[in-house]
């Protein structure tokens, strides 16, 4: 068994009360069984308070209730978990327990990382020298789960890496990269169609950095359809509309400098633009597995780092706060996220970026 993660993984703590958002906020989360068995033997009133708390969901399963603005009841004035500060952490619900940690498994591989909606987790990747890999192996030679393809699982598996070597260290910027990515993910996608997964080892295609001033209007559209998805928090679609607004009314001269100062101000930006494209490449690239759509999510990764860089060029210094909001409202909502992902795939052509 391999398993696999970022380089940052263990260094990560809770930030707890001094968290500047909570995990604690919108998501109906659901104990497991037996969480719901310890409560019972809660100490009082801590019992009593949690039992009050518990509810059922509109698909029966019991979940802490939320208030009026979405947080969760057992959330105290001073930002941390009742349970967690009257009982001790290790009476968490398993889900509370383990976020942002999250596991990906594919029988013979196993992958770990850290959510970004969570800031501090965003903060790691937004500071991280680079997106390097842990990687250890038990030496049990399990076979991939029975419903995956083996053969379509190494094949992305080579792909990811050749991927992930190009992001990180590879020639050019990283929005050619990023061209470079899409467009070998369309050939890749024709090849696995074909179960042809021996010619996932082709060249990358060479393309050249095109004008930046072409990406102002496809920017746009890219907020614009971001907007349109559900929203966890109505803040989150009005930033979107703002911000494609005041993008769309600038010059091309003035967009232009807009991105200069942005740069200018910011050195580490495509480093850390470099470090984000690597983390959902590493999330979502395997997840191919199950569908074949290899193109829609190297479009999603592509979609994320252009819509999250241009949020960054009105609020510099506030990075990890948009990261935070977008994989919140996308990458945690299986429904937005397929819808992106869908449309991203149908809308984005190679030369998008």
């Amino acid at each position: 068994m391999i398993y696999r993660r970022p380089s940052y993984y263990d260094t990560f703590h809770c930030l707890g009360g001094a968290c500047p958002d909570t995990c604690c906020r919108d998501w109906s989360v659901v104990p497991d069984e037996e969480a719901l068995a310890d409560y019972a033997s809660a100490p009082s009133p801590l019992r009593e308070r949690i039992a009050r708390n518990l509810v059922a969901d509109e698909d029966g399963d019991v979940c802490f209730r939320l208030d009026g603005e979405g947080m969760c009841t057992l959330l105290t004035p001073d930002g941390l978990c009742a349970i967690q500060r009257d009982w001790g952490e290790a009476h968490l619900c398993a889900h509370c327990a383990a976020y942002p940690r999250f596991i990906e498994e594919y029988g013979s591989l196993t992958e770990s990382s850290l959510a970004i909606s969570c800031p501090e987790a965003a903060r790691l990747l937004i500071e991280a020298p680079r997106f390097a890999l842990i990687e250890t192996d038990d030496g049990q030679n399990e076979p991939p789960f029975e419903d995956i393809n083996p053969d379509l699982l190494a094949g992305l598996e080579h792909s990811r890496a050749r991927v992930l070597a190009l992001l990180d260290g590879g020639a050019g910027t990283i929005w050619e990269k990023l061209r470079i990515v899409l467009t070998y993910a369309l050939d890749l996608e024709g090849f696995i169609g074909m179960g042809e997964y021996g010619q996932i080892a082709s060249p990358f295609p060479p393309l050249l950095e095109p004008d930046p001033s072409r990406r102002q209007g496809p920017a746009v559209r890219l907020l614009k359809l971001l907007s349109g998805l559900d929203p966890l928090r109505p803040s989150w679609p009005e930033l979107l509309k703002e911000r494609a607004k005041q993008l769309s009314a600038l010059s091309p001269t003035e967009y232009l400098q807009l991105r200069a100062g942005y740069e200018r101000t910011n050195p580490r930006w495509e480093r850390q633009l470099t470090n984000l494209a690597c983390y959902l490449v590493f999330r979502h690239w395997h997840k191919a597995v199950n569908d074949d759509d290899i193109y829609g999510r190297a479009a999603f990764v592509c979609a994320a780092c252009t819509a999250l860089y241009h949020l960054s060029l009105f609020q510099p210094g506030e990075e990890a706060v948009l990261w935070t909001q977008f994989s919140r409202e996308v990458e945690h909502d299986e429904d937005n996220l397929a819808q992106l992902t869908w449309a991203l795939s149908r809308w984005i052509p190679p030369d998008f970026i």
